[in-house]
């Protein structure tokens, strides 16, 4: 009766262990969200594309990727930033 016992807790433990992993999937992860802006106009020939982060993030921005695969957040709200996304989006297509 005991290592029945045991085996239950051990198998309800890791049923509340894989759950709290599937919740966690929907947390935001700093890489999704902005928490400072880079200052500086960054140059679109260097821009491969972008990701705009998501609606519940504190600052609203865009992550700009760029040829070296770095990602470096900006303000959405500036007019450069405005044009090089739709730089990039015509490139595209």
């Amino acid at each position: 009766m005991r290592h029945y016992c045991l085996c239950l807790f051990i198998g309800l433990l890791a049923v509340a262990f894989l759950q709290s992993g599937v919740l966690a999937n929907n947390a935001n992860m700093p890489n999704e969200c902005c928490f400072n802006y880079y200052p500086r106009k960054i140059p679109i020939a260097k821009v491969t594309s972008y990701i705009e982060t998501r609606v519940d993030c504190n600052k609203p921005g865009v992550i700009l990727v760029t040829q070296k695969g770095f990602r470096i957040c900006v303000n959405a709200g500036l007019s450069w930033v405005k044009s090089a996304l739709k730089m990039i989006d015509d490139r595209d297509f």
